[in-house]
């Protein structure tokens, strides 16, 4: 048995957004605008409301969000009493989005709702409505029941995670990726990446979540070069549809080591939380193989010799033919290494711990222990000696500025 959950409604393809705009103006007349720093790529949206003569608060977010981030966000959400959320931008943008529709209507802080460092009770109210607009080709957020936020105080990264977190709309327009540079296109890619990888190999598939997986891979890997390098439009719709179905493949099914470490870690280091996810997948892929080898577990081994095949187009590829495609890919995109960010091996201890107690570490295809956690982690990241400071700058993990709330203009003409 098994169920399948993603988002109400999924618009997809070339001119997918200016054509359904008008499906905002179903969820009521005041919008909260979620928006990445580049707020030009929210003029779309911006031009439809002001047309509509809609009341909006627009908020654009910089850097991944963390809980402080959403709390202070929520108290204005709260005062604008919006009827629906928009995001438009990366998965972080979404992620925020995602977050202030089920926190603005729910009481309490979010501490009280977040996994693994809160209290993790359900939410008491409905979420607002949610509309996801993905910019960038990457996490699948808009098709996601969960938000990933940063917990400075604990230096880990958490979700908060609901079923009525779903998007009510996601819109995936391919257009809206034409241009991203290289560096975002390859770690929004190679996130995908890890997202079909570890859901395809986890301990709880399921016979859709398999289907979606292959699917997913075979768009990926024949577009990721083109997409990222070539900026190709056809190879950029391959890449979006591939995304979006990463993230319908782990809200249904589980995830893995890679992702319990990089939670770990996220909150320790100021990295991209899909590069940390991409330069452990390799890692991970081969620990993970080596243990089923010697557990004698075929059935793990076989997923993974048919996602070599996948990735590589190669009938004959070998059960870790898949963990050198992710490997040479990585240098091929030109992502960082985690060194650059300043791994210390001091802290890889701390680190195993926290990631054994996050939620993706329980779907990973076979128990790994904190010392096999330890050593993928001396694998991966190449000890320069520089270690993490305890106390990480809140400005270094993002921020949230007002861009513009017309129920302030509104107000000013009155009192005028």
């Amino acid at each position: 048995m098994f169920q399948f959950m993603t988002s109400s409604r999924i618009i997809f393809g070339e001119g997918a957004l200016q054509s359904s705009l008008s499906v905002i103006s179903q969820y009521g007349y005041s919008v909260l605008l979620v928006s990445g720093k580049r707020t030009e790529r929210a003029n779309v949206v911006v031009d439809y409301l002001q047309q509509q003569n809609m009341r909006y608060l627009h908020l654009a977010v910089s850097g991944e969000p963390n809980i402080t981030m959403v709390e202070e966000a929520a108290v204005g959400g709260r005062r604008f009493r919006p009827d629906v959320v928009v995001a438009i931008g990366g998965g972080s943008v979404l992620d925020m989005g995602k977050a202030l529709a089920a926190i603005i209507p729910n009481q309490g802080n979010v501490y009280d709702y977040v996994e693994v460092v809160g209290r993790n009770v359900p939410l008491k109210s409905k979420p607002l409505p949610f509309i996801a607009i993905p910019t960038t080709a990457s996490t699948g957020s808009e098709v996601t029941r969960n938000a990933v936020l940063r917990s400075g105080q604990d230096r880990v990264k958490v979700s908060l995670r609901s079923p009525e977190m779903l998007a009510d709309v996601a819109i995936v327009d391919p257009t809206l990726t034409y241009g991203t540079d290289l560096a975002t296109s390859g770690r929004g890619a190679m996130d995908a990446f890890t997202h079909l990888m570890e859901a395809y190999v986890c301990g709880e598939p399921n016979p859709l979540t398999d289907m979606i997986c292959e699917e997913g891979v075979r768009r990926l890997s024949r577009s990721i070069l083109a997409a990222c390098v070539r900026d190709d439009s056809k190879a950029r719709a391959d890449l979006s549809f591939a995304a979006m179905l990463g993230g319908m493949a782990i809200t249904n099914a589980k995830l893995g080591a890679a992702h319990g470490l990089a939670s770990a870690l996220g909150g320790k280091l100021d990295a991209p939380h899909s590069v940390i996810t991409a330069r452990l997948a390799p890692y991970v892929m081969r620990e993970n193989i080596h243990a089923a080898q010697l557990a004698g577990r075929e059935d793990v081994l076989a997923r993974y010799r048919r996602l070599s095949h996948l990735l590589t187009g190669r009938k004959n590829a070998n059960v870790e033919d898949g963990a050198l495609w992710a490997q040479m890919m990585l240098d091929k995109l030109k992502l960082p290494t985690l060194s650059e960010y300043g791994v210390c091996s001091t802290s890889f201890e701390q680190v195993a711990r926290d990631a054994m107690k996050s939620n993706a570490i329980k779907g990973n295809p076979i128990p790994l222990t904190s010392e096999r956690l330890i050593y993928i982690l001396n694998q991966v990241c190449a000890c320069r000696g520089e270690c993490v400071d305890a106390d990480i700058e809140a400005h270094r993990h993002g921020a949230v500025l007002l861009i513009h709330d017309s129920a302030e203009e509104e107000s000013s003409k009155l009192s005028g």
